[in-house]
């Protein structure tokens, strides 16, 4: 079984999930999209392998975030497509796997795509974050039948994770 968390904007989704890995004892990897402050009001949003210390690991540069718009200043398609299918391939050789978080960005990354489903179709369980935004992409995943979709809110995000640590994740 594959779960992903859905949820509004900074409900605690990834916050979940790293409190889920400090307790449960397993080990992950996989990938994480996490955004930086950079300049002002400017954020950069990276790509890295998942770990539980964000600081240490190699970052690629996805996209800046630049007075209320998405600055594509580098192909996104191309660091799904590159960086993030290299990190699937290493993946799958702890635990779980961590795709934290799926989205719209990846909508034209067909390689990144078709790696992460061939990893849905697989059994080493996955734990992720998943975009509420409808795309052809994220609804085959919500409607593959190895993956259950939780919605985290303010009011359940405490019983979400105590949910997640009952699962059978062997």
């Amino acid at each position: 079984m594959h779960i992903f968390l859905t949820g509004e904007i900074q409900v605690g989704k990834t916050t979940i999930i790293r409190s889920f890995f400090s307790q449960c004892g397993l080990s992950a990897d996989g990938f994480i999209t996490y955004w930086e402050p950079a300049h002002g009001e400017d954020r950069m949003l990276y790509l890295s392998p998942y770990s539980t210390d964000v600081q240490s690991v190699e970052k690629h540069f996805v996209t800046r975030y630049f007075e209320h718009k998405l600055s594509r200043t580098k192909n996104i398609e191309h660091v799904f497509d590159i960086h993030g299918t290299e990190l699937l391939k290493n993946s799958g050789k702890k635990s779980v796997i961590v795709m934290d978080e799926l989205g719209f960005m990846e909508s034209k990354a067909k390689i990144f795509q078709n790696a992460v489903m061939q990893h849905i179709s697989g059994v080493i369980p996955i734990v992720g974050v998943i975009k509420p935004a409808q795309t052809e992409f994220l609804n085959a995943i919500r409607s593959h039948s190895n993956v259950k979709v939780c919605e985290v809110t303010v009011d359940n995000r405490d019983s979400v994770l105590a949910w997640l640590l009952k699962q059978n994740w062997r």
